[in-house]
Protein backbone atom coordinates (compact mmCIF):
# COMPACT_ATOMS: atom_id res chain seq x y z
CA UNK A 1 0.00 0.00 0.00
CA UNK A 2 1.41 3.27 -0.99
CA UNK A 3 1.79 6.09 1.09
CA UNK A 4 0.79 9.67 1.12
CA UNK A 5 3.68 12.11 0.58
CA UNK A 6 4.52 15.43 0.87
CA UNK A 7 7.87 16.87 -0.38
CA UNK A 8 10.36 19.14 0.85
CA UNK A 9 9.80 21.59 -2.53
CA UNK A 10 6.14 21.35 -1.95
CA UNK A 11 6.72 22.56 1.23
CA UNK A 12 9.48 25.14 0.40
CA UNK A 13 7.32 25.94 -2.16
CA UNK A 14 4.18 26.71 0.05
CA UNK A 15 6.99 29.07 2.76
CA UNK A 16 7.93 31.12 -0.31
CA UNK A 17 4.22 32.06 -1.30
CA UNK A 18 3.77 32.37 2.48
CA UNK A 19 6.57 35.08 2.84
CA UNK A 20 5.00 36.73 -0.21
CA UNK A 21 1.63 37.02 1.02
CA UNK A 22 3.18 38.42 4.54
CA UNK A 23 5.55 40.72 2.90
CA UNK A 24 2.62 42.42 0.35
CA UNK A 25 0.44 42.54 2.97
CA UNK A 26 2.58 45.00 5.47
CA UNK A 27 2.67 46.83 1.90
CA UNK A 28 -0.78 47.71 2.39
CA UNK A 29 -1.62 45.74 -1.12
CA UNK A 30 -3.62 42.61 -1.81
CA UNK A 31 -2.29 39.05 -2.54
CA UNK A 32 -4.35 36.31 -4.47
CA UNK A 33 -2.81 32.97 -4.79
CA UNK A 34 -3.91 31.00 -7.76
CA UNK A 35 -6.67 28.83 -6.81
CA UNK A 36 -6.53 26.27 -9.20
CA UNK A 37 -4.54 25.18 -13.32
CA UNK A 38 -1.49 27.07 -12.36
CA UNK A 39 0.38 26.58 -15.00
CA UNK A 40 3.28 29.28 -14.34
CA UNK A 41 1.36 32.10 -12.12
CA UNK A 42 1.31 31.30 -8.18
CA UNK A 43 -0.81 34.74 -7.47
CA UNK A 44 -1.14 38.49 -8.15
CA UNK A 45 -0.57 41.83 -6.34
CA UNK A 46 -3.82 44.63 -6.62
CA UNK A 47 -2.61 47.50 -6.00
CA UNK A 48 -4.77 48.62 -3.24
CA UNK A 49 -4.69 52.25 -1.34
CA UNK A 50 -4.04 51.60 2.26
CA UNK A 51 -5.17 55.23 3.08
CA UNK A 52 -8.80 54.53 2.40
CA UNK A 53 -8.93 51.26 1.20
CA UNK A 54 -9.74 51.61 -1.98
CA UNK A 55 -8.67 48.86 -4.71
CA UNK A 56 -7.54 50.15 -7.85
CA UNK A 57 -8.04 47.28 -10.31
CA UNK A 58 -3.84 47.82 -11.03
CA UNK A 59 -3.02 44.24 -11.40
CA UNK A 60 0.37 42.69 -11.07
CA UNK A 61 0.70 39.04 -12.26
CA UNK A 62 3.37 36.55 -9.71
CA UNK A 63 5.56 33.74 -10.37
CA UNK A 64 7.37 32.29 -7.17
CA UNK A 65 10.42 30.16 -7.19
CA UNK A 66 11.28 29.52 -3.75
CA UNK A 67 15.04 28.08 -3.18
CA UNK A 68 17.44 26.67 -0.53
CA UNK A 69 20.52 28.44 -2.02
CA UNK A 70 20.83 31.44 -4.53
CA UNK A 71 22.73 30.77 -7.73
CA UNK A 72 26.28 32.39 -7.70
CA UNK A 73 25.75 34.08 -4.78
CA UNK A 74 27.74 37.14 -3.55
CA UNK A 75 26.69 40.10 -1.19
CA UNK A 76 25.90 41.86 -4.01
CA UNK A 77 23.73 39.32 -5.78
CA UNK A 78 22.88 36.01 -7.50
CA UNK A 79 21.99 34.45 -10.60
CA UNK A 80 18.72 32.81 -11.87
CA UNK A 81 17.74 30.86 -15.03
CA UNK A 82 13.84 30.94 -15.45
CA UNK A 83 12.76 27.97 -18.01
CA UNK A 84 12.16 29.02 -21.39
CA UNK A 85 7.87 27.80 -21.35
CA UNK A 86 8.10 29.75 -18.41
CA UNK A 87 9.31 32.92 -19.68
CA UNK A 88 7.06 32.43 -23.44
CA UNK A 89 4.21 32.02 -21.07
CA UNK A 90 4.84 35.35 -18.78
CA UNK A 91 5.56 36.98 -22.03
CA UNK A 92 2.01 36.28 -23.52
CA UNK A 93 0.00 37.93 -19.95
CA UNK A 94 -1.76 41.42 -21.41
CA UNK A 95 -0.88 42.67 -17.95
CA UNK A 96 3.01 43.01 -16.09
CA UNK A 97 4.67 39.77 -14.65
CA UNK A 98 7.02 39.92 -11.65
CA UNK A 99 9.73 36.92 -10.27
CA UNK A 100 9.53 36.73 -6.87
CA UNK A 101 12.78 34.46 -6.11
CA UNK A 102 12.65 33.24 -2.08
CA UNK A 103 14.51 31.91 -0.10
CA UNK A 104 12.41 31.45 3.37
CA UNK A 105 15.18 29.50 5.66
CA UNK A 106 16.78 33.42 5.68
CA UNK A 107 13.18 35.55 5.10
CA UNK A 108 14.79 36.62 1.97
CA UNK A 109 12.49 37.72 -1.48
CA UNK A 110 13.84 39.55 -4.23
CA UNK A 111 12.07 40.51 -7.38
CA UNK A 112 12.31 41.66 -10.85
CA UNK A 113 9.46 42.36 -13.72
CA UNK A 114 9.67 40.23 -16.58
CA UNK A 115 11.04 41.36 -20.21
CA UNK A 116 11.81 40.24 -23.61
CA UNK A 117 15.28 39.16 -23.44
CA UNK A 118 17.32 40.75 -26.12
CA UNK A 119 17.97 39.19 -29.27
CA UNK A 120 21.31 36.89 -28.81
CA UNK A 121 21.79 37.88 -25.53
CA UNK A 122 21.79 35.47 -22.46
CA UNK A 123 18.59 33.94 -20.25
CA UNK A 124 20.22 34.63 -17.11
CA UNK A 125 18.35 36.73 -14.36
CA UNK A 126 20.90 38.90 -12.53
CA UNK A 127 19.57 39.88 -9.00
CA UNK A 128 21.32 42.85 -7.26
CA UNK A 129 20.04 42.62 -3.66
CA UNK A 130 20.00 46.11 -2.78
CA UNK A 131 17.74 47.23 -6.00
CA UNK A 132 15.83 44.04 -6.25
CA UNK A 133 14.46 43.15 -2.07
CA UNK A 134 11.06 43.39 -2.03
CA UNK A 135 9.86 44.50 1.22
CA UNK A 136 7.70 47.88 2.51
CA UNK A 137 10.17 50.25 0.51
CA UNK A 138 9.13 48.08 -2.93
CA UNK A 139 5.93 49.41 -2.67
CA UNK A 140 6.50 52.81 -4.73
CA UNK A 141 8.09 50.82 -7.77
CA UNK A 142 5.41 47.48 -7.65
CA UNK A 143 2.71 50.69 -8.08
CA UNK A 144 4.90 52.01 -10.56
CA UNK A 145 5.12 48.75 -12.72
CA UNK A 146 1.17 48.16 -12.86
CA UNK A 147 0.35 51.94 -13.36
CA UNK A 148 2.61 51.79 -16.63
CA UNK A 149 0.31 49.15 -18.09
CA UNK A 150 -2.94 50.38 -16.74
CA UNK A 151 -3.65 54.24 -18.72
CA UNK A 152 -7.35 54.55 -16.59
CA UNK A 153 -5.77 53.17 -13.34
CA UNK A 154 -5.88 55.99 -10.50
CA UNK A 155 -2.47 55.26 -8.02
CA UNK A 156 -2.28 55.66 -4.86
CA UNK A 157 -0.69 57.92 -2.64
CA UNK A 158 2.48 56.82 -0.86
CA UNK A 159 3.03 57.53 3.11
CA UNK A 160 5.56 59.12 3.05
CA UNK A 161 6.66 63.04 4.18
CA UNK A 162 7.15 65.41 0.89
CA UNK A 163 7.74 68.86 0.76
CA UNK A 164 5.90 70.75 -2.34
CA UNK A 165 7.64 73.60 -3.61
CA UNK A 166 4.81 76.30 -4.78
CA UNK A 167 4.95 78.67 -7.53
CA UNK A 168 4.21 81.99 -4.58
CA UNK A 169 6.47 84.07 -3.84
CA UNK A 170 5.50 86.45 -0.88
CA UNK A 171 5.90 89.89 -1.07
CA UNK A 172 8.06 91.26 1.57
CA UNK A 173 8.52 94.86 0.93
CA UNK A 174 5.52 97.09 -0.18
CA UNK A 175 5.80 101.46 -0.50
CA UNK A 176 4.86 102.72 2.81
CA UNK A 177 2.79 105.06 1.19
CA UNK A 178 0.83 105.59 -2.11
CA UNK A 179 0.39 109.22 -3.69
CA UNK A 180 -2.47 110.78 -5.63
CA UNK A 181 -3.21 113.88 -7.86
CA UNK A 182 -4.46 115.39 -10.90
CA UNK A 183 -2.72 115.49 -13.70
CA UNK A 184 -3.64 117.69 -16.96
CA UNK A 185 -2.47 114.46 -19.08
CA UNK A 186 -5.70 112.36 -20.34
CA UNK A 187 -3.68 109.29 -21.62
CA UNK A 188 -0.68 107.05 -20.17
CA UNK A 189 0.79 107.19 -23.49
CA UNK A 190 1.26 111.39 -23.11
CA UNK A 191 2.29 110.98 -19.58
CA UNK A 192 4.57 108.06 -20.88
CA UNK A 193 5.85 110.83 -23.72
CA UNK A 194 6.05 113.53 -20.87
CA UNK A 195 8.15 111.40 -18.31
CA UNK A 196 10.70 110.56 -21.35
CA UNK A 197 10.77 113.96 -22.28
CA UNK A 198 12.27 114.29 -18.66
CA UNK A 199 14.51 111.63 -18.17
CA UNK A 200 12.17 110.54 -15.17
CA UNK A 201 10.85 107.24 -14.29
CA UNK A 202 7.78 107.02 -12.44
CA UNK A 203 5.41 103.83 -11.46
CA UNK A 204 1.73 104.86 -11.91
CA UNK A 205 -1.90 104.31 -12.49
CA UNK A 206 -3.68 106.98 -14.50
CA UNK A 207 -7.58 106.48 -13.99
CA UNK A 208 -10.21 109.48 -13.73
CA UNK A 209 -7.62 112.13 -14.62
CA UNK A 210 -5.45 111.32 -11.22
CA UNK A 211 -2.29 109.90 -11.22
CA UNK A 212 -1.62 106.61 -8.30
CA UNK A 213 2.18 106.08 -7.65
CA UNK A 214 4.41 105.03 -5.59
CA UNK A 215 6.61 108.18 -5.96
CA UNK A 216 6.26 111.65 -3.90
CA UNK A 217 4.64 114.10 -6.20
CA UNK A 218 5.36 116.40 -3.84
CA UNK A 219 9.43 116.40 -4.97
CA UNK A 220 9.99 119.12 -7.06
CA UNK A 221 10.59 117.16 -10.13
CA UNK A 222 7.10 116.31 -10.10
CA UNK A 223 5.47 119.03 -10.07
CA UNK A 224 5.03 119.41 -14.32
CA UNK A 225 3.02 116.05 -13.70
CA UNK A 226 0.37 117.02 -11.50
CA UNK A 227 -1.34 120.00 -9.72
CA UNK A 228 0.77 120.67 -6.37
CA UNK A 229 -2.17 121.25 -4.31
CA UNK A 230 -4.18 118.62 -5.14
CA UNK A 231 -1.57 115.90 -3.81
CA UNK A 232 -2.80 113.26 -1.46
CA UNK A 233 -0.97 110.12 0.71
CA UNK A 234 -1.67 107.55 2.42
CA UNK A 235 -0.89 104.80 3.98
CA UNK A 236 -0.49 101.58 2.04
CA UNK A 237 -2.69 100.00 4.19
CA UNK A 238 -5.90 101.75 2.32
CA UNK A 239 -4.75 100.43 -0.77
CA UNK A 240 -3.04 96.94 0.21
CA UNK A 241 -5.81 95.82 2.43
CA UNK A 242 -8.80 97.08 1.12
CA UNK A 243 -12.25 95.29 0.71
CA UNK A 244 -13.04 97.66 -2.25
CA UNK A 245 -12.68 95.34 -5.68
CA UNK A 246 -11.49 98.54 -7.64
CA UNK A 247 -9.13 99.59 -5.05
CA UNK A 248 -7.54 96.16 -5.10
CA UNK A 249 -7.26 96.03 -9.01
CA UNK A 250 -5.35 99.29 -9.32
CA UNK A 251 -3.31 98.47 -6.49
CA UNK A 252 -2.36 95.35 -8.72
CA UNK A 253 -2.04 97.88 -11.30
CA UNK A 254 0.49 99.60 -9.38
CA UNK A 255 2.03 96.77 -8.03
CA UNK A 256 2.78 95.24 -12.04
CA UNK A 257 4.04 98.52 -12.77
CA UNK A 258 6.45 98.73 -9.49
CA UNK A 259 7.77 95.17 -10.88
CA UNK A 260 8.64 95.93 -14.10
CA UNK A 261 10.46 98.93 -12.76
CA UNK A 262 12.55 96.49 -10.33
CA UNK A 263 13.05 94.37 -13.12
CA UNK A 264 14.26 96.91 -15.73
CA UNK A 265 16.75 98.59 -13.24
CA UNK A 266 18.33 95.30 -12.38
CA UNK A 267 21.78 94.74 -14.33
CA UNK A 268 20.23 91.96 -16.16
CA UNK A 269 17.61 95.05 -17.57
CA UNK A 270 15.15 92.55 -18.59
CA UNK A 271 12.02 93.12 -20.88
CA UNK A 272 8.34 93.19 -20.92
CA UNK A 273 6.19 91.99 -23.83
CA UNK A 274 2.96 93.77 -23.55
CA UNK A 275 1.20 90.99 -25.78
CA UNK A 276 2.04 87.84 -24.40
CA UNK A 277 2.59 89.69 -21.03
CA UNK A 278 5.77 88.27 -19.77
CA UNK A 279 9.03 89.10 -18.81
CA UNK A 280 12.21 87.77 -20.56
CA UNK A 281 15.85 87.94 -20.78
CA UNK A 282 17.53 90.45 -23.41
CA UNK A 283 19.81 89.16 -25.83
CA UNK A 284 23.45 89.91 -25.69
CA UNK A 285 25.37 92.71 -27.51
CA UNK A 286 26.21 90.05 -30.18
CA UNK A 287 23.60 87.88 -29.83
CA UNK A 288 25.73 85.09 -28.55
CA UNK A 289 23.95 83.16 -25.90
CA UNK A 290 24.66 83.36 -21.77
CA UNK A 291 23.72 81.99 -18.41
CA UNK A 292 22.77 83.15 -15.48
CA UNK A 293 23.97 82.31 -12.56
CA UNK A 294 21.62 82.17 -9.40
CA UNK A 295 21.52 80.51 -5.94
CA UNK A 296 20.01 77.30 -6.11
CA UNK A 297 18.11 74.65 -3.36
CA UNK A 298 21.36 73.60 -2.19
CA UNK A 299 24.40 75.42 -4.29
CA UNK A 300 25.18 78.27 -6.77
CA UNK A 301 24.33 77.20 -10.23
CA UNK A 302 23.69 78.69 -13.62
CA UNK A 303 21.05 78.19 -16.75
CA UNK A 304 21.74 79.71 -20.52
CA UNK A 305 18.54 82.02 -20.63
CA UNK A 306 19.44 83.40 -24.27
CA UNK A 307 19.99 81.15 -27.09
CA UNK A 308 20.00 81.29 -30.75
CA UNK A 309 18.35 78.78 -32.49
CA UNK A 310 19.41 77.20 -36.32
CA UNK A 311 17.98 74.69 -38.28
CA UNK A 312 19.88 71.62 -37.40
CA UNK A 313 20.59 70.73 -41.27
CA UNK A 314 21.10 73.75 -43.10
CA UNK A 315 22.77 75.64 -39.93
CA UNK A 316 20.97 78.77 -40.91
CA UNK A 317 19.52 81.18 -38.23
CA UNK A 318 15.93 80.71 -37.54
CA UNK A 319 15.68 82.63 -34.19
CA UNK A 320 16.19 82.82 -30.61
CA UNK A 321 15.11 81.82 -27.25
CA UNK A 322 14.73 83.69 -23.80
CA UNK A 323 14.07 82.44 -20.51
CA UNK A 324 10.92 84.15 -19.45
CA UNK A 325 8.39 84.41 -16.80
CA UNK A 326 4.54 85.52 -16.27
CA UNK A 327 3.36 87.40 -12.89
CA UNK A 328 0.37 87.99 -11.18
CA UNK A 329 -0.25 88.99 -7.71
CA UNK A 330 -2.84 87.90 -5.52
CA UNK A 331 -3.69 88.28 -1.75
CA UNK A 332 -4.43 85.69 0.55
CA UNK A 333 -6.32 86.72 4.10
CA UNK A 334 -4.16 89.88 4.36
CA UNK A 335 -1.09 88.75 2.78
CA UNK A 336 0.26 89.68 -0.87
CA UNK A 337 1.78 86.92 -3.06
CA UNK A 338 3.14 86.67 -6.52
CA UNK A 339 2.33 83.83 -8.60
CA UNK A 340 5.20 82.86 -10.81
CA UNK A 341 4.97 80.91 -14.13
CA UNK A 342 8.51 79.98 -16.05
CA UNK A 343 7.79 80.00 -19.64
CA UNK A 344 9.67 80.83 -22.71
CA UNK A 345 10.22 83.58 -25.12
CA UNK A 346 10.73 82.92 -28.88
CA UNK A 347 12.11 86.36 -31.14
CA UNK A 348 13.08 86.77 -34.53
CA UNK A 349 15.82 88.98 -33.83
CA UNK A 350 16.24 89.12 -30.16
CA UNK A 351 13.52 91.40 -29.30
CA UNK A 352 10.08 91.22 -31.82
CA UNK A 353 7.75 87.76 -31.09
CA UNK A 354 8.64 85.05 -33.71
CA UNK A 355 6.13 83.47 -36.32
CA UNK A 356 6.74 80.05 -34.63
CA UNK A 357 6.51 80.90 -31.11
CA UNK A 358 3.39 78.92 -30.54
CA UNK A 359 4.85 75.83 -31.77
CA UNK A 360 8.24 75.97 -30.79
CA UNK A 361 7.01 76.99 -27.11
CA UNK A 362 4.73 73.62 -27.27
CA UNK A 363 7.45 71.79 -28.36
CA UNK A 364 9.74 72.07 -25.56
CA UNK A 365 6.76 72.78 -22.82
CA UNK A 366 5.73 68.97 -24.20
CA UNK A 367 9.64 67.83 -23.33
CA UNK A 368 9.88 69.52 -19.87
CA UNK A 369 10.11 67.46 -16.95
CA UNK A 370 9.44 68.58 -12.98
CA UNK A 371 12.89 69.23 -12.15
CA UNK A 372 13.70 71.69 -15.30
CA UNK A 373 10.45 73.88 -14.19
CA UNK A 374 11.54 73.76 -11.18
CA UNK A 375 15.28 75.14 -12.02
CA UNK A 376 13.59 77.50 -13.80
CA UNK A 377 11.08 78.68 -10.71
CA UNK A 378 14.28 78.74 -8.44
CA UNK A 379 15.94 80.67 -10.79
CA UNK A 380 13.25 83.90 -11.14
CA UNK A 381 13.08 83.27 -7.02
CA UNK A 382 16.64 84.12 -6.91
CA UNK A 383 16.44 87.18 -9.67
CA UNK A 384 13.03 88.75 -7.81
CA UNK A 385 14.28 88.86 -4.32
CA UNK A 386 18.10 89.51 -5.14
CA UNK A 387 19.66 91.53 -2.68
CA UNK A 388 21.21 94.93 -2.73
CA UNK A 389 24.62 95.33 -3.76
CA UNK A 390 27.74 97.13 -2.10
CA UNK A 391 26.85 100.30 -3.99
CA UNK A 392 23.14 99.73 -4.40
CA UNK A 393 20.19 99.73 -1.72
CA UNK A 394 17.88 97.69 -4.61
CA UNK A 395 14.22 98.42 -5.51
CA UNK A 396 12.91 100.32 -2.72
CA UNK A 397 9.36 99.65 -2.97
CA UNK A 398 8.73 96.01 -3.74
CA UNK A 399 10.60 92.63 -2.61
CA UNK A 400 10.03 88.80 -2.18
CA UNK A 401 10.86 86.07 -0.05
CA UNK A 402 11.06 82.75 -0.97
CA UNK A 403 8.56 80.28 -2.64
CA UNK A 404 5.93 79.21 -0.26
CA UNK A 405 6.15 74.95 0.88
CA UNK A 406 3.73 73.04 1.45
CA UNK A 407 4.16 69.77 4.24
CA UNK A 408 2.58 66.62 3.03
CA UNK A 409 2.22 63.23 4.88
CA UNK A 410 1.49 60.73 1.35
CA UNK A 411 3.20 61.24 -1.67
CA UNK A 412 3.48 59.64 -5.36
CA UNK A 413 6.55 59.34 -7.07
CA UNK A 414 7.19 60.98 -9.98
CA UNK A 415 7.90 58.50 -12.75
CA UNK A 416 4.65 56.73 -11.27
CA UNK A 417 2.57 59.10 -12.98
CA UNK A 418 3.90 58.37 -16.76
CA UNK A 419 2.94 54.99 -18.32
CA UNK A 420 4.50 53.67 -20.94
CA UNK A 421 2.30 55.05 -23.64
CA UNK A 422 3.30 58.38 -22.16
CA UNK A 423 7.01 57.85 -22.66
CA UNK A 424 6.60 56.48 -26.14
CA UNK A 425 4.36 59.40 -26.98
CA UNK A 426 6.78 61.98 -26.26
CA UNK A 427 10.13 59.76 -27.47
CA UNK A 428 8.36 59.74 -30.51
CA UNK A 429 7.33 63.51 -30.45
CA UNK A 430 11.15 64.15 -29.65
CA UNK A 431 11.85 62.56 -33.30
CA UNK A 432 10.00 65.00 -34.61
CA UNK A 433 10.18 68.23 -33.02
CA UNK A 434 11.52 71.19 -35.49
CA UNK A 435 14.83 70.84 -37.11
CA UNK A 436 16.79 73.10 -34.33
CA UNK A 437 18.35 72.44 -30.93
CA UNK A 438 15.97 73.31 -28.32
CA UNK A 439 17.82 72.21 -25.37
Amino acid sequence: MSEKKLTDSQLLGTQGTGLIELTVSRMGLVWRPTAQHDAGIDGEIEIRDAANGRMTGMLLKVQSKAVSEFKNETNAGFDYWPDSRDMDYWLGHSVPVILIVSRPSTNECYWQVIKPPTEGGEKRLRFVKARDVLNESSKARLIEVAQAASPRGVAPALVRRETLVSNLLPVTKLPERLYLAETPYRTAKDLGAALREANLRLEFILKNERILTVRDLTEPRYHNLCDRGTVEDFGIKEWAASPDPDRQRDFVSLMNSCLREKLRSMPEALRFDKAMRCFFFPPSESNTPYDYAYRGDKKSTAREVFKELRNKQKKHLMGYRHSAMKAQFYRFGSDWYLEVTPTYFFTRNGTEQSKWHEDWLKGIKELEKNGAIRGQLMMWADLLRNPPGLFDEGYPFLDFGVPVTFGIDRGIDDSAWASSDNIDKQQGETSSAPLFELG
